[in-house]
């Protein structure tokens, strides 16, 4: 911990005299402040305490890192900022125990998402969820503000009514396999169908052949946004040996939601970076954004939408 915080304190005097990520999210403006309302007006007057304010705020996106931080690796101040809050989430959910069980719920995506699909209980639930005596109940148990919006459950699972692919003929490009597995996350599985099933239509009406991953667990990143790094690795020893077997294969993985994407691509390999087969799916893992414009550099995209 105190070599995190040793870590923080040279990234945040770093921020404070940039400023680039203000517009970012909410962990700028709040160290920001921080420093405004010091004694010094620098980062040595903020207490070290408060610190994790500017850690609770950040929810690893990248964007920092990604697009607007010029003091990245190869650059010698060798800033990373998401990846040392990173750090500082899993301090104080293993060794400072300060993450409750409401947070823990609200990221087992895959827990209360099995509510989903069950007839008259999807109804119910979502009719609960947007009373005014639930959101104050769930703003005072699990801290989900009254106002903040909530996805809701999805009265059919997209694993349960996904058609199956009418393609058969693969046709491999330069770029891009010609056969695909959807992981479908939990997101799109138990609130938003819709975008998978919008996705299976894309590759339909583009005569790739496609199948879903034959077992899926969550992709880990809610567990990763608390700094619970075991829960992270139990899923990843689902996941990685089914979707290891379909990059032998030959096949390309399409992740429907970005932040899973990027923990197959990014994070986990960061995290068990000898491992072959978390290596090998990293290579294989595309958005499917990136896929299609792959496969229209290809030539083998149709445009006659």
């Amino acid at each position: 911990e105190e070599k995190c915080l040793h870590e923080i304190e040279r990234i945040f005097d770093i921020c404070h005299g940039c400023r680039r990520c203000v517009s970012l999210c909410q962990s700028f403006p709040t160290l920001f402040d921080l420093v405004d309302e010091s004694a010094t007006l620098e980062v040595d007057g903020v207490a070290k305490k408060d610190y994790w304010k500017v850690v609770d705020q950040c929810y690893l996106c990248d964007l920092c890192y990604m697009t607007k931080c010029p003091y990245v690796p190869p650059h010698a101040w060798n800033l990373d900022f998401p990846h040392t809050m990173l750090r500082a989430k899993a301090i104080k959910f293993k060794i400072r125990g300060e993450v409750g069980a409401g947070e823990k719920f609200l990221a087992s995506t895959d827990v209360h998402g099995q509510f989903a699909g069950i007839p008259v209980v999807v109804q119910i639930v979502n009719a609960v969820n947007r009373t005014g005596l639930a959101r104050k109940a769930l703003d005072k148990t699990l801290g989900v503000h009254p106002q903040a919006w909530m996805p809701e459950l999805a009265p059919q699972r997209f694993r349960w009514g996904a058609a199956d692919s009418p393609a058969q003929q693969v046709t491999n490009g330069e770029r891009t396999p010609g056969r695909v597995v959807i992981f479908s996350t939990c997101y799109v599985n138990y609130n938003e169908p819709g975008i998978g099933h919008d996705l299976l239509k894309v590759l339909a009406h583009n005569g790739i052949p496609y199948v879903l991953v034959e077992k899926e667990s969550c992709c880990g990143m809610p567990k990763l946004e608390l700094g619970d790094l075991d829960a992270v690795e139990r899923h990843k020893q689902v996941n990685i040996p089914v979707l290891a077997r379909y990059a032998k294969d030959g096949f390309a993985i399409l992740s429907a939601v970005p932040s899973c994407t990027l923990m197959f691509k990014q994070e986990l390999p960061l995290m068990f970076p000898d491992e072959a087969d978390v290596q090998l799916v990293k290579e294989a893992v595309w958005d499917p954004f990136e896929y299609l414009i792959a496969r229209h550099k290809d030539g083998l995209l149709k445009t006659d939408f």
